[in-house]
């Protein structure tokens, strides 16, 4: 197991629970105490956070002594922009889901409190990371020999 499929691994297993409890916390208590400074740090700290960590390879790759064997390839950089157009294509399918699921649910004379826009933007960032980091661990799982360091 290489570096990029430990840190895909990691991000499955910590960032996204991470994301759920940090988040989910702020929201729902932005929910019931109203908004105010803690809840909303809480759940915009989680929301910058989580939306720049598929930059992490790119940076831990930069950052390093130049006499390191190297690391980051041409082919860990392929399997990481597959796995972000991955996650993208993901993502913009769940906001279309998000969008038209309660359009036809609530139909076109309902309304839809906005108090679920924080939720479907957690959850894109969820849907998001998973996506992510299950196309790197695939892409990795699926080189044969050589995915191994």
């Amino acid at each position: 197991m290489n570096r990029q499929t430990k840190e895909a691994c990691l991000g499955l297993l910590l960032v996204v629970p991470m994301i759920v409890i940090i988040g989910g916390v702020g929201v729902f208590i932005g929910y019931d105490k109203g908004i105010s400074f803690g809840p909303l740090l809480m759940f915009g700290g989680t929301v910058i956070a989580g939306g720049l960590i598929w930059l992490v390879p790119f940076i831990s790759s930069r950052i390093g002594k130049p006499e390191e064997k190297v690391s980051f390839d041409e082919r860990d950089l392929l399997i990481h922009k597959r796995a972000v157009m991955a996650a993208y294509v993901v993502l913009w399918l769940y906001f279309v889901a998000a969008c038209v699921i309660p359009w036809c649910v609530v139909g076109p004379q309902g309304s839809i409190s906005v108090n679920i826009m924080p939720l479907a933007l957690l959850g894109g960032l969820i849907v998001f990371t998973l996506a992510q980091g299950l196309a790197t661990v695939v892409q990795y799982g699926r080189g044969g020999d050589d995915a191994k360091d």
